[in-house]
């Protein structure tokens, strides 16, 4: 999308981040984030923020690409001024969660409207 495009929606739509440069995988398919030092990382993870500041003045939210995350990278990104942040570990968050690992939910788009709502309402499947 454009940056036209963002600032038309960016009253219904709120932007987070999910890195700058660091949206890549190295040679061996593993994010390359885990191979980037602290400073590299937080000097991308700031840049993503001010990127984005021009959409919406409150950016606290991160998600690591490719679910990609280490120590180096949560001290970065809480450093970075995060308040919390996405892995792509399956599951449900509750009281007492890391708050820069949270899990997620994966609701495809072939999901029907009643099977999302038996996943965010703890309701069985079935």
């Amino acid at each position: 999308m454009s940056v036209s495009e963002l600032r038309k929606i960016s009253d219904v739509f709120d932007f987070q981040s999910h890195t700058h440069f660091l949206h890549r995988v190295d040679g061996h398919r593993r994010p390359i984030l885990y191979s980037r030092s602290y400073h590299n990382i937080l000097f991308d993870f700031e840049r993503s923020r001010r990127a984005l500041a021009q959409f919406t003045p409150h950016v606290f939210y991160l998600s690591y690409p490719f679910g990609g995350y280490n120590a180096t990278a949560i001290k970065a990104a809480k450093d970075a001024g995060f308040h919390l942040a996405v892995t792509t570990v399956r599951g449900k968050v509750k009281p007492g969660d890391n708050p820069m690992l949270l899990k997620r939910l994966y609701i495809l788009r072939t999901d029907s409207l009643e099977t999302m709502s038996r996943l965010i309402s703890n309701q069985p499947q079935g």
